[in-house]
């Protein structure tokens, strides 16, 4: 089932979804429609490359949950709550050369991981990782490598806990709410990419957790655009797409587990 789905958001999501539109408009070329459907595969491939379309995506998702005040003060009056930081996984770079051949982390997932470690440092609260094997086999989980390198990083081995098995962000809920129910915790410091944190926030909520949002690694423009910021970019092109399938995500989650 995973397989499929993700399959299925591969194809929809840019760039596989316009190459397919092009596709579909070159094949009826000759045919009523075929040509202004080459032209706006080729016009979304433009705009959704550039900075201001993608702000205009992925600002209400980075937006919705305001930056964790990071002052001692009240960042050690969460510890005092009996209180867990839990941290996402966003992928796996996996055989890294400069790394001996073992896996080291993602992007996304060394940003969540360093913010989490610097969280630690701050309010000497455990870290709870969530990361299965995902659909490539790999034989060690994101958990694994996360806590690995928060070792890296100068956090304690007993202070952190790692959750090996989930493979959705559904499922890193249900995971972690198993594993803190038996220890009384029911406050989390939730710690992901800023344009994840809408539906992550949702989804343990919906497993009953009390959730402070500890979003990171935000990527809207934060100066004024140039001439270069309405050119195409391709790791624009994959902001764009991480938001609309963020949104996908969202509708997803709304109708598959609906109360």
């Amino acid at each position: 089932m995973l397989f499929i789905t993700k399959s299925i958001a591969l194809l929809l999501l840019p760039p596989a979804g316009l190459i397919l539109l092009a596709a579909l408009g070159l094949l009826f070329l000759k045919f009523r429609g075929g040509k202004e459907l080459v032209i706006i595969s080729l016009t979304l491939l433009w705009v959704l490359s550039t900075e201001p379309v993608r702000d205009v995506l992925i600002s209400p998702l980075e937006t919705h949950y305001a930056a964790l005040k990071t002052d001692p003060t009240t960042l050690r009056q969460l510890a005092k709550e009996h209180t867990a930081i839990i941290l996402l996984g966003a992928g796996i770079y996996e055989n890294a050369p400069e790394f001996g051949g073992r896996n080291a982390l993602s992007d996304h997932a060394l940003m969540r991981t360093i913010y989490a470690a610097d969280l630690e440092k701050t309010t000497a609260l455990d870290i709870y990782t969530t990361g299965g094997h995902g659909i490539s086999g790999k034989l060690e989980s994101e958990g694994k490598v996360m806590q690995r390198w928060l070792i890296k990083l100068g956090v304690a081995p007993e202070k952190i806990f790692s959750e090996n098995t989930a493979k959705t962000t559904w499922e890193n809920a249900i995971h972690i709410q198993q594993i803190l129910q038996k220890k009384g915790i029911k406050k989390i410091i939730l710690v992901t990419t800023a344009w994840h944190m809408p539906r992550a926030v949702h989804v343990f909520k919906a497993q009953g957790l009390s959730v402070i949002p500890a979003p990171c690694a935000y990527v809207e423009t934060k100066g004024a655009y140039n001439v270069l910021s309405f050119l195409p970019q391709a790791h624009v092109l994959a902001d764009s797409s991480d938001a609309l399938h963020e949104y996908m995500g969202i509708l997803w989650y709304q109708w598959a587990y609906a109360e």
